[in-house]
């Protein structure tokens, strides 16, 4: 059975049994900080399972895009050399949201694989959880599976949850036999080794489990079930390995294309390789369609090391860079199913290239190194946390790819002194680990009705406070508080969108707004203020927006939508919003795209978005489902969690259309004016604009209008001929520097001369020190160079400029063993404050200005 009609039965099949098609969500979780990537089929329903999110329906089906690569759930390291391991599967899967539980639930996975699939039930063997009595009743009287194929498990095998917390519970596993010799009932090893292979995993979701561990139970059951359509897809094509499977055959054959290897006659190193390459382009490339890029923090760390480590692998088929080409012929296979794939074709296959590109050439580099610590812990076969830290700080080696080249050596990693290292550097940058939002305790029952759509000075009764993060029913003048009312207009922060600014009045006392924070799963919204009395629940707040703030936000926010708007008409569909912030000074947008804008496409993006503001358009705002948004082609932004019930459109007719929460402009035309003032490259794949309109955007023209206008006064030419004027000035300035140069260069030889004269002997090493001015380092080491070809010594020349001192120092070859250079070098730095570096027997660098004559105490160091 091919795949496509495997895909085909399973939705067929539970869309008969009352469940809703849902299409799979991206691989990069939405607004769930807990994940790297979405990793199983429920993680879209996290929500539903813990009673914060309702739908239309209680009942759903999927096929789930998952990335185990990162974090607790890794597969990365076993990819290539085993049979089944992924980074990336599909994992097939029917919910229950309080609806059915287990004993509808059991019957619906058994009837599918034997009425469907057309699995012998006697090649079926069953487990359940050892304190999960129900479910072993209902597999042995209920489906009338045989006592002797229904096991009994512990919580390592059979208790199933998604992360750290988070709902989880019992589960059932269906396995299938595979054994050669079924003489004898099967023991645990059978299972454990994969000799009854797994291929469906129903979880009982009954608890949510704490921080501390503890295990609350869910507000309603609930039902999560799932099966590998890989390792199904093997079981009924009757292949050993899921890379005999149609899902990966295809993938095989062209790399066999592009190497001019045959897969089946190649040793199982070999072997390896093509599985990895088949394996990491599924995930690279879904993970870049789903708006991922390789960076060094997070998930683009994690995607980059997929990259890199198939670029590993590459090279024992090839010396060729065939993993884009790779790519093309992925997506031709798989995006009749993930059309995403299609539409960032262009920029999957640029990321690609440039990164294999950028790695190749640290590669050799990286490699030599490797040889040379394989060289010098030959005796203890470890490379330390610090060498391995070089290579991935240098060299761009994940630890991953260090600890394959160094098994295939026979070496070991010190993995634990790598993450020390590394944590050391984040600490240094100012990149320290993300930690979880503070935790508040208060009613869950509070909510706070936004307004602020259509109100922006209004009184409502305040619900409650929190004080030290806990809810408290009253406060004392002076306390640092959040005040809950029932309603507010207050905006708080969301979609990039910053707080709205205002007051809050209570007992006729007015308080500034201090920031805004999202309670109870975004229900309830916090007021943070200083309170200028005492204050306690019931009492009427009144709120007030200010205005001209939220007005010129609003002006940035609709004008960001213009703006990706008219970069997917310019640069196409492959455009994604990544991360922006709508401030009210300025606007921030960061998108996913390959290259570099030109001056002429940043220009027509810029005309593009004034037109449509000159044009007026008024602007729609309504709400509709997110199926009817979608199919109408609104925008979803990457990395945002929608209601699937009813979601807000932002609506430019004819030229953009968003799903948004913020606040917007009534018509395009109150935006006055956009203008970009900056372009960028945020990281590979991902760049960035900033720009201002409105006020902002007329200041900006008057302070540029004033500016060329001084210029072109004081270089007496029109405006348009300003930036003439000025590259005339730079060339006669660069004309004048280099005349300079060259005389300071002829005075210099007229020098040699007479500094030659001035080399004493010290410690039979003939020896000179410069105290000069207003030369740079690159003089300094034309003088002392000048020296060395005459008379081979020791030299050292410092020269002030301003605040600053630069230095060169240099011992010739031959003297080297009758001075320690390095003792130099340390008393430069801690004696001096003078830092530098070089090769050996070469100082250069600079410090604080040095004003006394350092000669005596570096003669003095040199006959020591």
């Amino acid at each position: 059975m091919k795949s496509l009609e495997i895909r085909k039965k399973f939705f067929d099949y539970f869309v008969k049994h009352g469940h809703e098609k849902v299409a799979s969500s991206g691989l990069i979780p939405a607004q769930d900080p807990t994940l790297l990537f979405a990793n199983a089929g429920m993680n879209q329903f996290k929500d539903l399972f813990l009673g914060n999110e309702k739908r239309n329906y209680t009942t759903a089906t999927t096929i789930q895009k998952c990335v185990r690569a990162g974090g607790k759930h890794n597969d990365l390291d076993n990819v290539g050399f085993t049979k089944r391991h992924l980074t990336y599967f599909e994992m097939m899967g029917n919910f229950s949201f309080g609806n059915y539980f287990k004993k509808e639930a059991i019957p619906f996975a058994w009837n599918c694989l034997i009425q469907e699939y057309g699995l012998n039930p006697q090649d079926l063997y069953v487990s359940v959880f050892q304190e999960d009595q129900e479910a072993y009743d209902i597999w042995k009287n209920d489906v009338g599976v045989a006592q002797d194929h229904i096991m009994r498990f512990d919580e390592r095998d059979n208790f199933w949850q998604m992360g750290d917390t988070g709902p989880c519970g019992p589960c059932t596993e269906i396995y299938i036999d595979q054994r050669t010799d079924r003489s004898k009932p099967p023991v645990y090893e059978d299972f454990d080794k994969g000799r009854l292979l797994e291929i469906w995993n129903l979880v009982f979701m009954q608890y949510n489990r704490q921080e501390n561990g503890e295990l609350k139970p869910l507000k309603q059951t609930g039902v999560d079930t799932g099966m590998g359509l890989e390792r199904l897809a093997g079981v009924l094509q009757g292949k050993d390995s899921v890379f005999e499977t149609d899902l990966f055959t295809p993938l095989i054959a062209e790399i066999e294309r592009l190497t001019g290897l045959n897969y089946a006659q190649q040793e199982p190193n070999l072997k390896a390789a093509f599985h990895v390459l088949c394996d990491h382009i599924r995930s690279s490339s879904l993970i870049i369609a789903d708006g991922g890029s390789p960076s060094n923090e997070g998930r683009g760390y994690v995607l980059r090391k997929i990259i890199r480590r198939a670029a590993l692998f590459a090279q024992k088929l090839t010396d060729k860079n065939i993993f884009p080409e790779l790519a093309k012929k992925f997506i031709s296979e798989l995006s009749g199913v993930y059309p995403e794939l299609k539409t960032n074709e262009t920029i999957i296959v640029s990321l690609l290239t440039n990164e294999i590109e950028q790695f190749a050439a640290n590669l050799i580099k990286g490699q030599n190194i490797l040889e040379t610590f394989f060289k010098e812990s030959a005796q203890t076969k470890i490379i330390t946390g610090e060498q391995a830290f070089k290579l991935y700080d240098t060299y761009g080696f994940p630890l991953e790819v260090t600890i394959l080249v160094s098994e295939e050596h026979s070496f070991t990693v010190d993995s634990q002194g790598f993450e020390e290292h590394m944590n050391k550097q984040r600490e240094l940058s100012g990149k320290k680990m993300k930690t979880a939002e503070n935790t508040f305790i208060l009613d869950e029952t509070l909510e706070t009705e936004f307004v602020g759509y259509t109100h922006t000075d209004i009184t409502a009764p305040i619900i409650g406070f929190i004080v030290n993060n806990i809810e408290v029913s009253n406060v004392r003048d002076g306390s640092d508080c959040m005040i809950i009312c029932t309603k507010t207009p207050f905006f708080a922060a969301t979609g990039g969108q910053v707080d709205d600014s205002g007051w809050i009045t209570v007992n006729k006392e007015r308080m500034p707004v201090n920031g805004l924070t999202k309670l109870n799963n975004g229900k309830a919204i916090g007021i943070h203020v200083k309170a200028q009395s005492d204050m306690k629940v019931g009492q009427e707040a009144q709120q007030q927006v200010v205005m001209d703030i939220r007005r010129m936000t609003a002006n940035n926010h609709t004008a960001t939508h213009l703006l990706q708007a008219a970069l997917i008409e310019l640069l196409g569909k492959q455009v994604k919003q990544s991360g922006s912030v709508v401030d009210p000074d300025y606007l921030r947008f960061d998108f996913t795209y390959h290259q570099n804008l030109s001056p002429e496409e940043i220009k027509i993006v810029e005309d593009r978005v004034n037109d449509i503001i000159r044009e007026n358009i008024s602007v729609n705002v309504f709400e509709t489902s997110y199926k009817k948004a979608v199919e109408e082609n609104v925008i979803a932004i990457f990395g945002e969690k929608y209601n699937p019930e009813c979601v807000r459109v932002v609506d430019v007719p004819g030229f953009s259309a968003e799903l948004c929460g913020g606040t917007h402009v009534p018509s395009t035309g109150v935006i006055g004016a956009f203008k970009i003032t900056e372009v960028g490259a945020l990281s590979a794949g991902n760049r960035r604009i900033f720009a201002v309109t409105g006020p902002r955007a007329v200041e900006l023209m008057q302070r540029n209008f004033t500016a060329i206008k001084t210029l072109s006064q004081k270089f007496k030419v029109k405006p348009m001929e300003v930036v003439d004027a000025v590259n005339r000035q730079e060339e006669l300035l660069h004309a004048a520097q280099l005349e300079i140069r060259h005389l300071k260069k002829d005075l210099l030889k007229a020098q040699i001369p007479l500094w030659e004269t001035a080399i004493e002997d010290i410690n039979e090493i003939p020896f000179l020190y410069l105290h000069l001015n207003n030369y740079d380092g690159g003089e300094l080491k034309d003088i002392i160079d000048a020296l060395q070809e005459r008379v081979p010594g020791f030299y050292v020349a410092i020269s002030n400029t301003g605040d600053t001192s630069a230095f060169y120092a240099s011992l010739a070859p031959k003297h080297q063993k009758r001075m320690d250079f390095n003792a130099f070098k340390k008393w430069m730095q801690d004696s001096a404050g003078l830092r530098g570096g070089g090769k050996p027997g070469t100082l250069q660098g600079g410090g604080p200005r040095i004003d006394k004559n350092l000669s005596d105490a570096i003669k003095a160091g040199m006959l020591k």
